[in-house]
């Protein structure tokens, strides 16, 4: 049976992620379930306003731009997959009507996903990139296989992946993504900014379209 998500308590503060490279603050915002889930997932999930990048030896702040809950339909039921909160660096203003233009010239991004399934890292991959096709992306780019091939994890439920992307110096971006027991890194022209279509691109579904109306703050 099919039910509105009960979110249950995952935590009252995020930790500095191991690598510093993500720093959250301030008073926690309870994320609300947009969704619906099967009863044996409920959680609660708190995301914070607030947010820090260390990326070298600059610290950028970061606002929250929205959260959500991520649903998928499996067969005949609405099942939620993860909830999602993303940020953009103070200094870059959101842009509602195209939000990818705003993700493209932020400094730093970030998206954090809580995970109310048990999935695999071919699972999450195949995913990802499926939504990236949609969006024109191509896979075949050497940093995105080079980014791709290094998916070894699995998440189970209220486990965390955080997507972290920054400019360097010479136009490149970084892309770092941090799965339990597993760190993974790319780099290249626009990397981080494609892989971003996959959430605030063009939806390859109606839980997709959800979401993202909820992290730009649309809905």
């Amino acid at each position: 049976m099919v039910q509105k998500l009960a979110l249950v308590l995952l935590a009252l503060t995020f930790q500095v992620f191991a690598a510093s490279l993500v720093e959250f603050s301030g008073s926690p915002t309870e994320l609300k379930d947009t969704g619906k889930s099967m009863t044996d997932t409920g959680r609660i999930v708190k995301v914070f306003p607030k947010a820090a990048v260390v990326a070298g030896k600059n610290k950028l702040d970061l606002v929250l731009t929205g959260a959500g809950v991520r649903w998928k339909t499996v067969a005949i039921m609405d099942v939620n997959v993860y909830a999602a909160a993303s940020y953009l660096d103070a200094g870059t203003k959101l842009n509602i009507e195209n939000p990818m233009e705003s993700v493209a010239a932020a400094k730093a991004k970030v998206i954090q996903m809580t995970f109310f399934r048990s999935l695999t890292s071919k699972e999450i991959g195949d995913a990802l990139q499926a939504a990236l096709e949609k969006n024109g992306v191509d896979l075949k780019a050497k940093h995105l296989k080079d980014f791709f091939s290094q998916f070894e994890f699995s998440v189970s439920p209220g486990e965390t992946i955080t997507l972290i992307g920054t400019k360097l110096s010479n136009g490149d971006e970084e892309l770092v993504l941090e799965a339990p027991g597993k760190m993974i890194k790319g780099q290249g022209k626009n990397l981080a900014t494609d892989v971003w279509k996959g959430y605030l691109g063009d939806p390859v579904d109606k839980g997709l379209e959800d979401l993202k109306k909820k992290l730009i703050g649309k809905n």
